[in-house]
């Protein structure tokens, strides 16, 4: 054991620069993957960890009318309910330079001193919540402040108006107001519903008492649930409650909060997917990588081992010093790699924003299973090669492997009458060699088709998500254009007066928003009614669409919570009456939403036929029966695009009259807008694996170029010319390049096809495989262009190199 020890300190110290190089590169490459695992775990845990330190609330409730007049105190006395904290908007907003306020910015008011305080506490970026008793004071979510280029200290002046009253400069009741808080909210995060997106600002108990009712625009109250109360249950209590309340007009809307959460926890999601493929494929490619750089510091040193077998050391304990030199080179990279992980650049994404604790973190698990497992894997790497080097006698043959006759394709290319320079660089590509003239072929074909593979797998993956995001029909959506009027409503005359004169108009199909609860969940949902044509529905990826209200079509997400089948008859809850149901499709839902109702996404909603238009929550028809959205087709052909430009300008003033633009064109829900927001990430990943890629050729290029000098130099005395002996090196990199791509292409885009429909299964969107050859092809040409690029120096060293020097040394 004692020789064995002097052996690994004399090769270390000899040698110390190759070995101080081998552990950087392994305390950067553990560092990132280390980094990026742990970051995986922070990012998809964030907003989790936030939801808890914000105390948030299960439900959000909402009367047609208003709660403050006893309703919201009734319920907080109801069993199944631990706490209620209420909250008013109000008809206010930021003075515009035409005089009169900004209605877009939501600007809301706690009642009591619950909300913000023990119950849905928004993270501070900056200063402080607005004290209760101070109405000049104000807080601002991050959107608003970016949007209103606010900042701790910043005056804003506030204009508000009675609801009753007309919008003139003489009506607007001013207050100037001082930002004393840059806040995160629960919504805010990353913007789900419609409300989530505007800027939000919250105003002091004490304005609203100033104001009053009159200046009231809405209110609600975020509700605390008991353990083991579900949403669906507690709705229809909160329903039931309203008949004791007449200001509430007999109806509550009810949304579940864990609904939205999940949804945000969705979007957030692809960050930590995409680190942690990131950190797997990157791992695996480091340890080819490593591995071969630990693999010729190995072979450099087998040198002594023929005198060291004769002076009594066995191959056994020559091998073990061998990998005891890797396991101190790896332990001491395993070390730097820790404290690289242990960096505040955690989390990423929206989950940055959400994260609680921002700042310097330690994941002590992954950190302590990284180290370990670092020193392994590369110990694992080199094993073989450790053994083989110890071969007594034969070091160096054993490293470079015996070659009993020329590769195949170069026997191919003599007798086909190539050029020598093509028949002798195809030679070096493929022969290992032997002696001081091996060279790692294998490994380093093995990590270019590797790289290559997962580069073609990365841009077929990011080539499909494109796809989905420029593609309604796979998000769902199977008409042109919506008309989307949120709380107010259309009627069928008014549709047919200002819809039936529109150019280019083929059809319209009515609806309405709504929630349909179904196994104890409150689940968003549309209600569609035939206007003129066929009626449109959302993408069916199974079944038919439903024919009456006593048919329902589902998303994936709803049905694999659930536990359920098309075919199925399941109880469900719509506008608070039960019946029973048959499930007759499976579908894919865009976007729509109400208010700060959670909206459809992708595999979550629920679709029915709406057969009489009913006023919310009575059950009885309505006087003026009405619906809050209308979807048009517009005849296909040259004049498509016109017409809905045409038709989006027509119709602004009947938009501003309710207070929107009602004219939706983009309706992608977010979980195709989540996943629109990395799709850069899949090339960010192809271009890091490219440059290992192309550090795998560098490397086994620049190898070659030395230890085969002696081929080089007697090329040259025959006669070979620098140019010559060039070409020989670029035909050697291309010969290994070609091969890489020919085996690495198929391989990853099968890989990216077989991903992406997993992915589509999970997200429950149709499983369609797009393979983009253009970007195939282009990403060969520049494999073989940068491979050239990166064996040019070392072919021109080696084209200078002279015969006579070399030859008398060697």
């Amino acid at each position: 054991m004692r020789a064995i020890g002097s052996l690994v300190a004399h090769q270390l110290l000899a040698a110390w620069r190759g070995w101080a190089a081998l552990v950087l590169l392994i305390g950067f490459a553990a560092g990132v993957v280390l980094l990026a695992v742990a970051g995986a775990q922070r990012t998809d845990s964030a907003y989790l960890r936030f939801l808890e330190a914000s105390k948030a609330s299960d439900v959000l409730v909402s009367p047609v009318n208003t709660g403050l007049t006893g309703y919201y105190g009734a319920l907080s006395q109801l069993g199944d309910v631990s706490a209620v904290a209420p909250i008013a908007g109000l008809h206010a907003g930021p003075i515009g330079p035409n005089g009169v306020p900004d209605f877009s910015a939501a600007v809301a008011a706690p009642i009591d001193g619950w909300w913000g305080h023990l119950l849905e506490v928004p993270k501070l970026l900056a200063g402080r919540l607005p004290a209760a008793d101070r109405l000049g004071e104000i807080a601002v979510d991050q959107i608003g402040a970016a949007d209103l280029h606010l900042h701790v200290g910043s005056r804003l002046a506030l204009g508000a108006t009675a609801g009753n009253a007309r919008l003139t400069r003489a009506t607007v009741r001013r207050f100037a107001v001082r930002v004393v808080g840059i806040v995160v909210l629960r919504g805010s995060v990353v913007p789900v519903t419609v409300l989530d997106h505007e800027p939000a600002l919250i105003a002091s108990t004490a304005l609203f008492h100033l104001l009053g009712m009159r200046y009231r625009n809405d209110d609600g109250a975020f509700v605390k649930l008991r353990p083991g109360i579900t949403a669906d249950a507690f709705g229809r209590e909160a329903q039931a409650l309203t008949r004791r309340y007449p200001d509430t007009q007999g109806h509550v809307f009810a949304a579940d909060e864990r609904t939205q959460a999940a949804t945000i926890e969705r979007a957030i999601r692809p960050s930590a997917i995409a680190l942690a493929i990131f950190a797997l494929v990157l791992a695996v490619t480091a340890v080819l990588v490593i591995g071969q750089v630990a693999a010729g510091l190995l072979f450099a040193a087998s040198a002594d081992n023929p005198v060291l077998s004769a002076l009594g050391m066995t191959r056994r304990e020559l091998a073990a010093a061998g990998l005891m030199e890797v396991g101190l080179a790896a332990t001491a990279g395993a070390l730097l790699a820790v404290a690289v992980a242990a960096s505040p650049l955690m989390p990423i994404g929206p989950a940055r924003l959400a994260e609680p604790d921002p700042g310097m973190n330690v994941n002590v698990p992954v950190l302590a299973a990284g180290a370990p497992v670092t020193v392994a894997l590369l110990l694992a790497r080199v094993a073989w090669p450790a053994w083989r080097l110890a071969s007594a006698g034969q070091g160096e043959r054993a490293a470079a492997g015996v070659v009993s006759r020329r590769p195949l394709l170069a026997r191919w290319a003599a007798r086909a009458g190539a050029a020598v320079t093509a028949t002798v660089g195809v030679r070096l590509a493929l022969e290992p060699g032997r002696g001081r003239t091996a060279v790692p072929v294998r490994s380093a074909l093995a990590g270019t088709a590797l790289s290559i593979a997962a580069v073609a797998a990365a841009f077929t993956f990011g080539a499909n998500l494109v796809h989905l995001v420029g593609t309604p029909r796979l998000y769902g959506k199977t008409w042109d254009v919506a008309l989307d009027f949120q709380f107010s409503t259309v009627t069928p005359q008014m549709a047919e007066r200002f819809l039936g004169r529109v150019p280019g108009v083929t059809g319209w199909t009515f609806g309405n928003f709504g929630t349909l609860g179904i196994g104890g969940n409150l689940v968003p949902a549309i209600a569609v009614a035939g206007g003129r044509g066929p009626l449109m529905s959302v993408t069916m990826l199974a079944g038919h669409p439903p024919s009456g209200p006593d048919q329902v079509v589902l998303g994936s997400s709803v049905l694999r919570r659930l536990g359920l089948q098309v075919g199925q008859s399941v109880p469900i809850t719509i506008s608070n009456r039960r019946q029973i149901a048959r499930i007759t499709g499976r579908v894919v839902f865009p976007n729509f939403g109400q208010g700060s109702l959670t909206p459809t996404d992708l595999g979550r909603g629920a679709e029915t036929v709406a057969t009489v238009v009913t006023r919310p929550g009575t059950g009885r028809r309505a006087a003026n029966p009405g619906y809050n959205f209308v979807l048009l087709r517009f005849a296909p052909g040259p004049r498509h695009r016109a017409d809905i430009a045409a038709f989006a300008r027509s119709m602004t003033a009947t938009c501003a009259q309710a207070g929107q633009k009602c004219v939706v064109r983009d309706q992608r829900p977010n979980g195709v807008t989540n996943y629109a927001r990395v799709e850069g990430t899949p090339e960010v990943l192809a271009a890091v694996l490219a440059v290992f890629g192309l550090a795998v050729l560098g490397q086994l290029i620049m190898l070659s170029g030395r230890r085969r000098r002696r081929d080089f130099a007697i090329l040259k005395a025959l006669g070979l010319l620098r140019r010559q002996v060039s070409l020989i090196t670029a035909w050697q990199v291309t010969t290994l390049t070609g091969l890489a791509l020919l085996a690495g292409v198929p391989l990853g885009i099968a890989a990216g096809r077989w991903t992406w429909a997993l992915f589509a299964r999970g997200l429950g969107i149709p499983p369609v495989a797009i393979t983009p050859v253009p970007l195939t092809v282009l990403t060969a040409a520049t494999a073989v262009l940068l491979a050239n690029a990166i064996a040019f120096w070392p072919g021109h060293t080696s084209a200078r190199l002279s015969p006579a020097q070399i030859l008398r040394t060697e």
